[in-house]
């Protein structure tokens, strides 16, 4: 074959690009299950490999078959616990409140009416009323408004994730994960075995640091939510913000969202105190206690667990998460961030081979050589 018929490098890499790109487009809908699948077998994979070489029957090794079942049931338990532990208090709360919120509207109102009157406001009659005065229509501001908290409710309210949809997808996971988890090994195995000889080592390399970046991401995630779910939880229950569980849970789950998960914890927490009006030293205590966790969150949680493991801006990772939700839905939103810790690591590498190339020595030399001329 003449190096006329040779297709360049670069047509080839674009092409398997555009590829895994068509594909994961026209997969959308179902790739969430399957995310989440992968995301279980990546995190446990190393568990099991450590419960399969261990010697706990009779001092011989567990088969990998025997290590994940034991591992999944324990997860799945512990989850099961956790959920029937939390959704009897998120019940009680809600349902409390949903019976207090009658009352509380019209003690709210005449409490707010007068003082909002004396600036010249007048209080809606009803939602509606308000949605008019500030002319919004609520239907094209759910349908047009596309966000990554949007895109993941359309994706549990909506299209694929309808009840019995949702169900089958979240049996499908454990199953996925399974069998992810047994042929793990063997996947990646065979996943290098596709790589050209030549370029194994430097790719070896690349995607040690891909694997060392994402575990530390994902299990530093985790954990940061985990702890900020706790904290503004307590936190606002113990100044008495009502739905203080729910609201500490949702900005938890949301805090991988850069000042999604924030702002949704203090809006949330001011609303609910400015319904239940105990006063302005309520408001006080609120403002404290979330610049509190703030304060924990940005120079400890965050620091100590999580470092810089991914090491992009919070205006990147948004973008990220606005670019995936768009083109992916709620898949999009689950790829973007570990997508763009990937994107970081390629573009490092590919300005590192860049600046070590003979075109940019020349060029630095050219830059050099008419810098002393111009001196002369």
């Amino acid at each position: 074959m003449s190096d006329r018929d040779k297709v360049p490098r670069w047509v080839l890499s674009a092409g398997i690009a555009i590829s895994i790109g068509w594909l994961l487009f026209t997969l959308r809908g179902v790739l969430a299950p399957v995310f989440f699948a992968f995301l279980i077998a990546y995190m446990l994979d190393p568990l099991v490999d450590r419960i399969e070489t261990s010697r706990l029957l009779r001092g011989r090794a567990i088969g990998r078959a025997v290590g994940i079942a034991v591992l999944l049931v324990a997860v799945l338990a512990v989850t099961a616990v956790l959920v029937l532990i939390v959704a009897p208090m998120v019940y009680q709360e809600v349902a409390g409140f949903l019976k207090r919120m009658p009352a509380l509207v019209v003690r709210s109102r005449s409490e707010w009416e007068p003082v909002l009157a004396g600036y010249g406001l007048t209080v809606p009659a009803s939602v509606g009323d308000a949605l008019k005065g500030l002319h919004l229509d609520l239907q094209s501001v759910v349908s047009e408004g596309y966000t990554p908290a949007t895109a993941a409710a359309k994706w549990f309210l909506g299209g694929t994730a309808s009840a019995l949809s949702a169900a089958v997808a979240a049996l499908m996971v454990p199953v996925l994960a399974f069998y992810l988890l047994y042929d793990f090994d063997v996947l990646v195995a065979k996943a290098a075995t596709l790589i050209p000889p030549r370029y194994r080592s430097e790719a070896d390399r690349f995607f040690r640091e891909v694997d060392s970046v994402l575990g530390q991401f994902f299990r530093g995630q985790f954990t940061v939510m985990a702890i900020l779910a706790v904290l503004y939880s307590v936190a606002y229950g113990l100044v008495g913000v009502p739905l203080a569980l729910p609201i500490g849970i949702m900005a938890g789950l949301l805090s991988f969202i850069p000042y999604v998960g924030s702002a949704l914890a203090l809006g949330t927490a001011l609303l609910m105190t400015l319904l239940d009006w105990q006063g302005w030293t309520q408001i006080l205590w609120v403002l404290v206690a979330h610049s509190s966790i703030q304060s924990l969150e940005g120079f400890v949680i965050t620091p100590k667990i999580m470092g810089d493991t991914v090491g992009i801006s919070a205006i990147t990772v948004l973008f990220a998460l606005l670019v995936g939700a768009e083109l992916l839905g709620f898949t999009g939103v689950l790829l973007a961030v570990p997508a763009a810790a990937v994107l970081k690591i390629l573009l490092g590498r590919l300005d590192e081979r860049y600046r070590s190339s003979a075109f940019f020595a020349a060029s630095a030399e050219e830059a050099g050589g008419a810098n002393e001329s111009s001196k002369d």
